[in-house]
């Protein structure tokens, strides 16, 4: 499967929606079963995709699933699960580390894992390839991880995902290659950032601004 995306939501479906019509193979993996079945049975919950969509998305051969065997044979991998705010005030990155979790049990060599949902600078290199790490493969070495910040308005009927410039920042350059290389088979237009840190940066400037 060329894609698995981590977290079906008003953030996930739009990409699996753009990467089936890019023509690739699309997985998507979500821990709410009432989420899976009724996308299986061509039904949405989100506004931004409708129930057509959802059927020519399968019609195009999304599979949806809440196993994450789904994630076996995976060339890319996308994570965009929820942060939302903490008693802190800081992101809660419980689902984060959960879906780094489930990638790190079915890691191989090549794979790219990117990071869209919303966190603080330092988040990729510090608390997602520690973890995906315990696979016993090296983040830059054995596979590329890259953060590309979701801008993602919902409601919104001239800016989606194929025309709003997509930010990418990679943990090295071969990184960034590869997750510009994934976002450009259905995106217009991809913008480089220097690292990781960089891409995670622009989104917190986004969300302030």
């Amino acid at each position: 499967m060329d894609l698995v995306v981590i977290g079906l939501g008003y953030v996930g479906l739009p990409l699996v929606r753009e990467a089936c019509r890019a023509g690739l193979s699309v997985g998507g993996l979500d821990r709410d079963e009432r989420v899976v079945s009724a996308l299986a049975a061509g039904r949405s919950h989100i506004d931004d995709v409708s129930a057509g969509e959802v059927s020519e998305m399968l019609a195009q051969g999304f599979r949806p699933s809440a196993d994450e065997a789904i994630l076996d044979g995976a060339r890319a991998v996308v994570i965009c699960v929820p942060t939302p705010l903490s008693a802190d005030g800081g992101p809660d990155l419980t689902a984060v580390r959960g879906a780094a979790e489930t990638v790190a049990s079915r890691m191989a060599p090549g794979m790219l894992v990117v990071l869209e949902s919303t966190t603080y600078p330092g988040t990729t290199d510090e608390v997602v390839r520690p973890i995906l790490e315990k696979s016993g493969l090296v983040a830059g070495a054995d596979f590329h991880l890259a953060f590309s910040p979701e801008r993602i308005d919902p409601g919104n009927p001239v800016f989606g995902v194929a025309n709003t410039p997509k930010i990418v920042g990679g943990l090295t350059p071969s990184c960034a290659q590869a997750a510009s290389a994934l976002y450009e088979k259905f995106v217009e237009r991809v913008v480089r950032a220097k690292g990781t840190r960089e891409a995670e940066m622009a989104k917190l400037l986004e969300n302030t601004y």
